[in-house]
């Protein structure tokens, strides 16, 4: 009886402590609206790095206009660095870590069976789809899995991150934004994705087509309709999805809360980039309501917002991401953009990048800090 009763409460404590890892506070509930920005404030004249002193008068100045939390792509180095500088402003570090496009670094060099491979069998190692950056990893290659997951796990031990922060967690771009396309050519004429175009579509890794096969009894690349057929779709869809939630179950088992830069809104995500964020298990989403990119205004903005709001699950934030230099000198517009996103029901806006932000940008946040928070 006393072995069953401490197999009982040993059960019990495992659970709570499951339960307690998985609740895991995004830190977006202390306000009413919250203003972050992507980037870092160490970058100094001629690609040299600030000093500590125009570090911290940055951080004071986004601070002071009520920006209370960053996201730079930094090293874990740099990270432990500015966590407690950016503590003493009440600002918040996020981890920003690229997902899948990390094909460029040296271990994954080592392992060419872990990139992404088109409709045309051509290997994100061979094929560079739109630039050369763009060096994709397969949600298919187990060892592309773990790698990734051991690198989300290095940033959630990092002390005090406030959320490992998920960036091209997708597949290449099926379809770009329509005022991108007109940036890149093809077959020596002008890119045209009208249709889509078997170099672009990528999740074709022999282990996504042995496992479809499995399943459905048919190789996709076999099937009439594979361009369009909703099954391959999903299931290519799926699988980014599992390894979100495998992430986000790490980074919780250590209370460290999740977020991710996504496309604008769940419909066009799932059709541009095969990214189904609408059933992701993330803490916060920072949806790039990038509107020049897809030829809006700033109404777009709010319509992206609110896409986006409607399909969040209870727990879950939305922040809007917009590119400050898609605004130039229409200052109007940029401050339009902060009212569209949290009318829409957004927590918050971010921008791209803190160093693009100059004094009248600072000025409207304040503005709406104040107005939005009573700060």
């Amino acid at each position: 009886m006393k072995i069953i009763s401490s197999l009982i409460f040993t059960v019990l404590f495992i659970s709570c402590l499951m339960v307690e890892a998985q609740n895991v506070d995004n830190g977006f509930s202390d306000q009413t609206f919250y203003f972050t920005a992507w980037g870092d404030v160490n970058k100094g004249a001629n690609n040299s790095k600030a000093s500590e002193q125009e570090q911290r008068t940055r951080l004071k100045r986004l601070a002071d206009a009520g920006i209370t939390d960053l996201l730079p792509n930094a090293s874990t180095e740099r990270l432990k660095e500015l966590i407690p500088l950016a503590k003493e402003y009440g600002i918040r570090v996020h981890a920003w870590l690229w997902m899948m496009n990390i094909g460029g670094l040296k271990e994954a060099q080592k392992h060419p069976e872990w990139y992404s491979v088109n409709a045309l069998g051509q290997n994100c190692t061979d094929y560079d789809p739109y630039v050369s950056y763009y060096n994709f990893l397969s949600p298919f290659s187990e060892g592309a899995r773990e790698f990734i997951k051991s690198r989300v796990k290095e940033k959630a031990e990092i002390p005090g991150i406030a959320s490992v922060h998920f960036d091209y967690i997708r597949y290449v771009d099926v379809i770009l934004g329509a005022d991108l396309q007109k940036k890149y050519k093809h077959n020596g004429g002008p890119l045209v994705q009208d249709r889509i175009l078997d170099e672009y579509d990528f999740g074709y890794h022999p282990n996504a087509r042995k496992k479809y096969k499995e399943i459905f009894g048919i190789d996709p690349m076999e099937l009439e309709d594979r361009k369009e057929n909703p099954a391959w779709q999903q299931f290519r869809m799926n699988s980014i999805t599992s390894l979100v939630n495998e992430c986000v179950e790490l980074c919780h088992e250590k209370g460290v809360a999740t977020s991710a830069a996504v496309f604008p809104f769940p419909q066009l995500a799932r059709e541009y980039v095969r990214q189904d964020w609408g059933h992701w298990n993330l803490d916060t989403f920072f949806p790039m309501a990038y509107k020049k990119d897809h030829q809006g205004n700033v109404g777009w903005v709010g319509f992206a917002t609110q896409e986006g709001v409607r399909d969040l699950e209870e727990g879950q934030d939305l922040i809007t991401g917009i590119l400050t230099g898609h605004y130039g000198d229409n200052y109007n517009d940029f401050e339009n953009a902060i009212i569209k996103a949290h009318d829409n029901g957004a927590k918050g806006i971010s921008f791209f990048t803190a160093g693009s932000l100059d004094d009248r940008h600072i000025a409207i946040i304040k503005k709406y800090h104040k107005k939005y928070n009573g700060k």
